[in-house]
């Protein structure tokens, strides 16, 4: 179902936003002080326009009442984006998304009632720090009280092996899907055999993923 989405700030942060939102299949308004940005975006959006995201009037001309969520993914201005963060909840904007640059900045737009705030800079230094640590982990959601969802590749030990013979049972963690190529199986059976290269999902507490992933 297509979606109507808008994303202030056109730095590197806000395009990728806005670029996959468009590849999805979404209607996407970009927004951004910079003439120069606007007119490099709006080829590649469904509309892209200047505007002043401190200015609670211009903003209010937009519609953006209208839109799914607004991304507030302003880069160093920490002041901009709290006054942008205000007005689009003075606008009641359905959803509100914003990029924090710092733990008083989540503090304050947290105040403000932004729906969801993100910390990318964080989140992407957690996830190579998590890979780094962890090689066999390809991605990993964390759902909170040390339980994950972890993708992680298999090493040639599990050649010739079956899923019964990883006793998933013993760690306590689920195999959630298996993938070899561009075939996924879901909820594998016992007899499934494995090779090196396959990418296993599985859902577990940290602790004995850690265990598990030495004999994976």
């Amino acid at each position: 179902m297509q979606r109507q989405f808008a994303v202030i700030g056109l730095g590197q942060f806000g395009q990728t936003i806005a670029l996959e939102l468009m590849r999805l299949g979404h209607e996407v308004l970009g927004l951004d002080s910079d003439q120069k940005l606007v007119n490099q975006m709006a080829p590649q959006l469904t509309q892209a326009l200047v505007v002043d995201a401190t200015d609670e009037a211009a903003l209010s001309e937009l519609g953006l009442g209208e839109c799914d969520a607004v991304v507030v993914a302003i880069g160093e201005n920490i002041q901009s984006s709290i006054l942008c963060t205000l007005h689009l909840k003075s606008l009641k904007v359905k959803q509100v998304w914003v990029k924090a640059l710092n733990p008083a900045h989540h503090k304050i737009v947290a105040k403000l009632g932004a729906d969801r705030i993100v910390h990318p800079e964080y989140e992407m230094g957690l996830r190579v720090a998590q890979s780094l640590n962890y090689p066999a982990v390809q991605d990993y959601i964390a759902l909170g009280n040390e339980a994950f969802v972890v993708e992680i590749e298999t090493s040639e030990a599990l050649d010739d092996k079956t899923v019964a013979d990883l006793k998933l049972g013993e760690y306590e963690v689920a195999l959630v899907a298996h993938k070899r190529g561009n075939d996924l199986v879901k909820n594998p059976p016992d007899e499934l055999a494995l090779a090196k290269g396959d990418t296993l999902v599985l859902l577990g507490k940290l602790p004995s993923l850690q265990t598990l992933s030495k004999v994976l």
